[in-house]
């Protein structure tokens, strides 16, 4: 194994475990959408300007502790990767970091920020915060090629002192379609005694990859699973993937929900960026900034033809 390989596999790991982590402190009564990975981003690009230790404590929970140098190079490769178009996917990312007029954004900062991720830093007056959020909301909807709209409200930007913006539009193709005849109504079990009769999509004995161990053989309870899965061992069985013929059952669906991420990020060990101490000063070095509040929203939507993505915002 290469270095490089041995790094990437350390990243897959950290990324893979704090999506993990995500579920772990999310409730377990009703369904549930996360993006990980743009939550990573959005931490990402708070790390490029965070000093000691809100940098080391961002850094253990993103990367494992890897040095800024490889955080910067993976997360931006991953971006770019990404946006690569392929058959049949798609894929719109906006990335900025937008802070009120009064702090005045420090330029090595500024040009990681626009080289590396690909994202936008702009100063705004957050004291006009209807004005703020339509001239954000416009930036998202310009990115996403008018895909995520309505998504930057004045509630968001009303009291913040800055706001870091990942919105990710990600849609794509069945590489096997489901026959729409297959299609027929089951009991979906949303959460322990709540089950509805909804569409599922079936194929049967369909050519797909397939991959198992010991330990994902049984069907555990959800709470038992989440305390015992780990990123080592998903990438695992991820590696072992080979292609068989199996039966497949999907449900349609639309599920959207909001994830209080500040919670979430403290009970993972992130805490000196939310506090008055925060040493954000790779940002901007004055007034004093913090992180105030960190809020993530997903949506997903699952049909015959395709598989669609949407995520939202963090806040500071």
């Amino acid at each position: 194994m290469t270095a490089l390989t041995s790094a990437n596999s350390a990243f897959l790991n950290a990324e893979t475990d704090f999506g993990l982590n995500m579920l772990r402190q999310s409730p377990i009564s009703g369904p549930l959408i996360v993006s990980p990975i743009s939550v990573i981003f959005a931490l990402a690009m708070v790390q490029a300007g965070a000093k000691g230790k809100t940098k080391t404590q961002i850094n253990k929970v993103i990367s494992n502790g890897a040095t800024d140098d490889a955080i910067v190079e993976f997360y931006s490769n991953l971006a770019k990767d990404i946006l690569k178009a392929t058959n049949g996917v798609q894929t719109r990312i906006a990335n900025a970091f937008f802070l009120d007029k009064e702090y005045t954004i420090e330029k090595p900062y500024e040009d990681t920020i626009i080289q590396k991720y690909s994202a936008k830093v702009e100063a705004l007056d957050f004291r006009q915060p209807q004005q703020t959020a339509k001239k954000i909301d416009a930036f998202v909807s310009e990115k996403t090629a008018g895909k995520i709209n309505n998504f930057i409200t004045e509630k968001m930007v009303k009291g913040a002192f800055s706001l870091i913006v990942n919105a990710v539009y990600f849609t794509a193709k069945w590489e096997y379609g489901f026959p729409k005849e297959s299609a027929s109504n089951k009991t979906f079990y949303s959460a322990e005694n709540a089950t509805k009769e909804i569409e599922f999509l079936n194929e049967f004995y369909a050519d797909r990859y397939y991959a198992e161990d010991a330990d994902m053989q049984v069907l555990f309870g959800l709470d038992e699973l989440r305390k015992k899965m780990n990123g080592a061992g998903i990438q695992k069985v991820l590696s072992q993937l080979r292609r068989t013929f199996v039966t497949i059952s999907i449900p349609k669906m639309k599920i959207e929900t909001d994830f209080k991420l500040k919670e979430a990020l403290i009970a993972m060990g992130i805490t000196e960026m939310f506090n008055d101490w925060a040493d954000l000063t790779g940002i901007a070095k004055e007034p004093p900034l913090k992180v105030s509040d960190a809020a993530h929203k997903a949506i997903i939507e699952v049909s015959v033809c395709t598989f669609s993505l949407w995520n939202c915002e963090e806040r500071l």
